[in-house]
């Protein structure tokens, strides 16, 4: 589908996310290898599940986008 969730600013809504230490300390160095934010590591991630096949599925059959 190669969908991007990338609204515009007055599109966004703020997600609070709660994670391990472990997990958080991860990311964050993900982020800085990767050059980019965490906000726009956690939009990667999250667009990236969107397009998997099984979630494609789930937003077919229950009409999730309308």
């Amino acid at each position: 589908m190669g969908r991007r969730m990338n609204p515009r600013k007055a599109d966004q809504r703020e997600i609070r996310l709660t994670v391990s230490q472990d997990v958080y300390s991860l990311l964050k160095r993900l982020a800085g290898v990767k050059e980019v934010s965490m906000n726009k590591l956690l939009n990667l991630a999250i667009d990236r599940l969107l397009e998997d096949e099984d979630i494609q599925e789930l937003i077919s059959r229950y009409n999730l986008e309308e």
